[in-house]
């Protein structure tokens, strides 16, 4: 009956483990990058401050 009781304490550490692995992945493919969006952020400022300040080629 020992081997049952501890294997069913396996069982259950193992799902929980499992179960929190599966919603961590789960965030990290739904939530947006925050680098993603830094790295965008910073592009369209480039944008914007080239399109203010266009250097005069001659």
């Amino acid at each position: 009956m020992q081997i049952l009781t501890h294997s069913a304490q396996f069982f259950d550490t193992l799902y929980v483990h499992a179960s929190k692995m599966i919603k961590k992945l789960l965030k990290t493919l739904i939530q947006p990058k925050v680098s993603t969006y830094l790295d965008a952020k910073i592009w369209i400022q480039k944008i914007l401050l080239e399109e203010k300040y266009r250097k005069i080629n001659f």
